[in-house]
């Protein structure tokens, strides 16, 4: 996972790059449009800086944990409801769309630009937009399964799911679960069949959220948070089911850990540890903890 984390952070260290290029050479091509007075040039190269502006203002912060997460505060898309999200990215298939009548018809472009561009207006389509509007909540059944194997205790509100399969019974190495409670924010990776090793975070001592897009054309999410004891929890959700929204569960966690950091202020004597690990089993007739490996 570190190694994943790195390569992600060089990934946005090299866009922040294209940013600056972009602003710096779009800048002066507006300069020289207005010198000749060549106004659509000046418009589309305007245009383009305020993207490159607008990318850097995204990415700020994404490299490291630089600020103290604030309740309420940054992850703009994220705290958007499905429609205002799928609004947003109709949006950008809009400007794709624009910029590619503009690649034949003014920038005389070529077929590369062309098959990026359609390419992302489908991947917006059918892959993202998909996703967000089918993303599944926990049902009754499900909750009861995760209290039966200790992932989560009765007595707490689940507000989002993650997961990359569709039946308990039929996960392999590397299979995810992804919970955030009203108290905690949860990760399980499969190790084995009926293994894994469960992660969790109390929400009330988490200092610092970062969100990474990963994957081509920003298909994947890299969640990634650290506590008051500088523990940190990197959660990879890859988004390839169609059922379960990387961005939906980051809503859903966004929205418990303002309310979290709100009501409850972080206290050393919580029910649950800030942050803790153990083995847990998924088969029906063992129930809750194997190991406990690591607690603090």
């Amino acid at each position: 996972m570190d190694e994943l984390v790195r390569s992600i952070q060089k990934q946005i260290r090299i866009k922040r790059v294209a940013c600056w290029a972009g602003i710096i050479l779009c800048g002066l091509c507006a300069l020289i449009g207005i010198a000749a007075q060549e106004w659509l040039m000046t418009l589309i190269t305007v245009g383009a800086t305020i993207l490159c502006i607008y990318g850097l203002m995204v990415m700020r912060g994404m490299t490291k944990f630089s600020v103290e997460y604030q309740p309420g505060k940054r992850f703009r898309y994220y705290r958007r409801t499905v429609q205002q999200k799928l609004r947003y990215i109709t949006w950008v298939q809009c400007f794709l769309g624009v910029l590619i009548v503009l690649n034949f018809t003014i920038l005389n472009g070529g077929l590369v630009l062309f098959v990026i561009a359609i390419f992302s207006i489908l991947t917006l389509q059918f892959s993202i937009k998909k996703r967000i509007k089918n993303h599944q909540e926990p049902n009754t059944a499900e909750l009861a399964d995760f209290v039966r194997m200790g992932i989560i205790s009765s007595n707490e509100q689940t507000y989002g799911v993650y997961k990359d399969f569709v039946q308990l019974t039929h996960t392999v190495r590397g299979n995810q679960i992804m919970i955030v409670t009203d108290k905690r924010l949860i990760s399980v990776f499969v190790e084995e069949q009926g293994r894994a090793m469960k992660t969790e975070m109390l929400l009330s001592s988490i200092k610092k959220v970062r969100a990474l897009e990963t994957g081509f054309q920003g298909k994947g999410l890299l969640l990634s948070v650290s506590n008051r004891d500088h523990h940190e929890l990197h959660i990879h959700m890859i988004g390839q089911s169609i059922y379960f929204s990387p961005e939906q569960f980051v809503s859903s966690f966004l929205r418990a850990l303002d309310v979290a950091l709100k009501s409850a202020p972080y206290l050393l004597e919580e029910t649950f540890p800030p942050y803790q690990q153990q083995r847990i089993s998924l088969h029906p007739s063992e129930q809750g903890s194997l190991h406990r490996s690591t607690t603090a």
